[in-house]
């Protein structure tokens, strides 16, 4: 089977055809990656959003440049697939518009909400959804802040989503959370009941009826619109596949067991893990995988390829990206330095 793969990154989106017929070439494309760079807007220090405009543009872009790299003739497409960052809020009015930028993991302006929470009602918290209130891990905390810098939204809002569920809404008309998202929202029973909370939805202002279903992230939502598949040249009602984390998804593609370890090295690193019987920590992410009941543990260092990246723009900008990563990296790593970090991270770490 031939499916488009669409995996929404923190800079950008790669979409693939994939033969998933064979076991090996389940992470390779069948004919080339298209990539497509968007733009993270910051519009202060501690912000850090996405227009769902521009958003939705590199995701149309690079599908149409997927599905052209893949002649038809050769490998007819046969459904779509997601794999998204998380969390990134996307609040709804009643005709589906989008009321605001999408706040990404990345932003902290809800720093002031969290610490607030956690002192207030942290333990119990914890307890019940798995992490602690984290400025940029949850979005009900995204929720607050904005409607505290307009307090008109609350008005308007008649849908909360996240990216993954807003695409898969955009490409089938239906919306869902798929577990693994729904574990950062901060309304979600992770570790109990492992449905919305009325009690966190109440402390949130989040209307019930907002929120939609909760289903694995294996989940067929729907068909492919029939104005979507004729731009994209596809058959319409193409089955559409939520998805779920691209943390989560990495995990699934490496076909990782238990007491295996995922280093994954991006915008950020992430370090995960399965556990069998999950207990949450302040100093760790405890969210099901997305995929079935599995549970997972996971950690974050900011020190990544955003680091990299300012470093590049600091000091290194008579450089192109490909001479500064290609070539200054490697030879940084042949020289040695007595040099600490005190804190040693450069970035705001949602831990």
């Amino acid at each position: 089977m031939n499916i488009l793969a669409l995996d929404v990154g923190t800079s950008s989106i790669k979409a693939a055809v994939l033969n998933t017929a064979e076991p090996t070439a389940l992470a390779t494309p069948v004919e080339g990656l298209a990539q497509v760079p968007y733009t993270i807007d910051y519009p202060q220090p501690d912000g850090a959003e996405v227009s769902a405009e521009h958003l939705w543009n590199a995701v149309d872009q690079a599908a149409r440049r997927a599905i052209a790299l893949a002649p038809k003739s050769r490998w007819p497409i046969e459904g779509v697939g997601l794999s998204c960052l998380m969390p990134a809020l996307v609040l709804l009015d009643q005709a589906d518009r989008v009321l605001s930028p999408i706040w990404i993991h990345l932003d902290r302006r809800s720093r002031a909400i969290a610490r607030q929470l956690w002192t207030e009602q942290g333990e119990e918290f914890l307890q019940t959804i798995g992490n602690r209130p984290l400025p940029g891990g949850v979005s009900a905390l995204c929720y607050a802040q904005q409607v505290r810098e307009s307090p008109q939204l609350r008005q308007q809002v008649r849908h909360y989503l996240h990216a993954n569920g807003w695409l898969a809404l955009k490409l089938t008309g239906e919306r869902a959370f798929d577990r693994g998202n729904a574990c950062f929202t901060g309304l979600f029973d992770t570790m109990t009941q492992q449905q919305w909370s009325p009690r966190w939805c109440a402390y949130f202002e989040v209307e019930p009826q907002w929120l939609p279903r909760v289903v694995c992230g294996t989940t067929t939502l729907g068909g492919l619109r029939a104005e979507i598949a004729a731009d994209w040249g596809l058959p319409s009602g193409l089955p559409v596949k939520l998805g779920t984390a691209d943390t989560s998804s990495a995990m699934l593609a490496a076909g990782m067991q238990s007491g295996d370890l995922l280093h994954s090295v991006g915008t950020t690193q992430v370090l995960a893990t399965f556990v069998a019987q999950p207990k949450p920590d302040p100093r760790r992410l405890t969210r099901l995988l997305g995929v079935g009941d599995s549970f997972i543990y996971v950690a974050h260092n900011p020190v990544g390829g955003a680091a990299l990246g300012w470093l590049h723009q600091l000091a290194f900008r008579d450089q192109t990206k490909e001479e500064f990563f290609s070539k200054t990296i490697s030879l940084a790593w042949q020289r040695r330095t007595e040099v600490r970090l005190a804190p040693p991270f450069l970035g705001g770490d949602r831990l």
